[in-house]
């Protein structure tokens, strides 16, 4: 009886469980590498350019030898997406270690509840303040999947504000998308996307710096009212069955209560913002990239740990634990990197770049640059990159751009608005995996969320870019 019990609940299991995140990757390696056999084989020439970044020629598209991926081809393209990616991997790893660390000595702990109790009943602001913050780094500095090392404090401080963990994961996210996507100042995809357009680096600042505000103050106050629905009806929260699951509830509160720095404390805050002080300095002033910033880390966790009061022992097993919390976030980004190596091994990707700036020339002119955005939205789903992005769809756009009467800086605001305020809702960007991952958060409880604000920051963005079309923004 039991047994047959089992037999009729188990369909209805795999029907109502949400897919995880993994399936939903390998799903969509699958199916590229079933195009492979589908989609004819075809590559663009391509060309350095004076900064020695590899870009596509238009109107040099031909085709070449089928290649279509094999089973082992299939299976080593999740290794591969790793290795291609290590860099990325272990800074998250070693950061994720290094923050364990610094929680251990319970630093953190005492400096949100400062925040917390000084600003009490504001909270909603302190919100806003953080989406700012890293609004400014993304839009300064292409500040993106760095900011994965932020989560833990900022869901630490959204759940002492009676918040959730999707809270805090959306005020590092989400905040600093809208800077990077607008990317007023962004030495990657701004400069890259500008430099293949022709245009002076850095131009129509004015409307970008624009744009920045009124998205920040749209996303700020939608991240705000889910904070507050959440906040008055825990159930409502999109994660609510893993906010039941923590420690940390009203009934169960495992951090301190203390809110008195001690001398430990301060030398830990102190290695904190030496730390991030030469982290922030190496990316703005020497180029960093993970793979730099990750020795600065390893060596903020030693320290902190030393200076906290945390024996050699410990500190060792407690990065391990840290180390170990980010193994899933560390394996959806080789995962999502997998999708783009299957289709270019399979020499599909530059078919797919093809077929759909065809597409794009069949639209009247009056529709080309809000169609450029749709179609740089499904190609960013396959390269979700911004700088690679550029280096391949510029060179096609900037030359269709000025054919159909559009201005070159339309059409990288059309690029850079897809490829960016996409990045939160597609299963193969890195740094949203990464960042939700070290919540814990799955990515369909992440999409219930991050769905809506993807269409708030599409129709905005159409929007903007129907006014640059208008007034030919230069």
């Amino acid at each position: 009886m039991n047994e047959n019990k089992k037999g009729k609940t188990f369909p209805k299991l795999l029907m109502k469980e949400p897919p995880h995140t993994y399936l939903l990757i390998f799903t969509i390696l699958f199916i590229c590498a079933i195009l492979t056999y589908i989609v004819p084989a075809g590559q663009f020439d391509m060309v350095k350019n004076d900064a020695g970044r590899a870009i596509l020629v238009p109107g040099t598209y031909h085709h070449v030898a089928s290649n279509p991926t094999t089973l082992y081809e299939f299976f080593n393209a999740i290794p591969s997406g790793l290795v291609e990616m290590a860099s990325l991997i272990f800074f998250v790893m070693i950061a994720g270690g290094s923050f364990s660390i610094i929680n251990a000595t319970k630093t953190l702990d005492i400096l949100i509840n400062k925040l917390v109790k000084v600003l009490q009943g504001k909270e909603r602001w302190v919100i806003f303040m953080v989406m700012l913050l890293f609004s400014l780094l993304g839009g300064l500095i292409g500040f993106d999947s760095e900011c994965v090392i932020f989560v833990p404090i900022c869901i630490a401080l959204a759940r002492r504000m009676g918040y959730d963990s999707i809270t805090g994961v959306a005020m590092v996210v989400c905040g600093a998308f809208v800077g990077s996507s607008v990317g007023t100042f962004n030495p990657y995809a701004t400069a890259v996307a500008q430099g293949i357009a022709g245009l002076p680096i850095f131009s129509g600042a004015w409307y970008r710096i624009i744009m920045h505000v009124i998205i920040l103050i749209a996303v700020a106050l939608y991240t705000i009212h889910y904070a507050e629905k959440v906040k008055k009806n825990p159930a409502k929260s999109y994660c609510y069955e893993l906010e039941k699951s923590l420690p940390d509830t009203e009934e169960n509160i495992e951090y301190t209560s203390n809110t008195s720095f001690s001398v430990r404390n301060i030398l830990v805050l102190i290695t904190m913002l030496t730390g991030f002080s030469i982290i922030i300095y190496g990316a703005i002033r020497l180029g960093w990239f993970a793979s730099q910033m990750a020795p600065i880390f390893l060596a903020m966790g030693i320290v902190a740990g030393v200076v906290g009061g945390i024996n050699g022992n410990e500190i060792c097993r407690t990065w391990i634990e840290g180390a170990r919390s980010m193994i899933f976030a560390c394996l959806v980004i080789g995962l999502g990197r997998a999708v783009l190596i299957v289709m270019e091994n399979g020499m599909i990707f530059h078919t797919i770049l093809n077929g759909l700036s065809g597409i794009l020339q069949l639209l009247p002119s009056s529709l080309i640059a809000v169609g450029m955005f749709f179609i740089n939205i499904i190609i960013n789903c396959l390269v979700p990159s911004g700088s690679g992005m550029a280096a391949l769809v510029m060179p096609l756009m900037a030359p269709l751009a000025q054919m159909t009467g559009i201005t070159a800086q339309t059409a990288v605001i059309a690029f850079q608005c897809a490829a960016g305020f996409s990045d939160i809702v597609i299963p193969t960007s890195s740094t949203t995996n990464a960042c939700i991952g070290a919540g814990n958060i799955g990515f369909t409880q992440w999409f219930k969320f991050s769905i809506k604000l993807a269409f708030l920051e599409w129709a905005l963005s159409i929007v903007f870019i129907v006014i640059a079309t208008i007034i030919q923004l230069q």
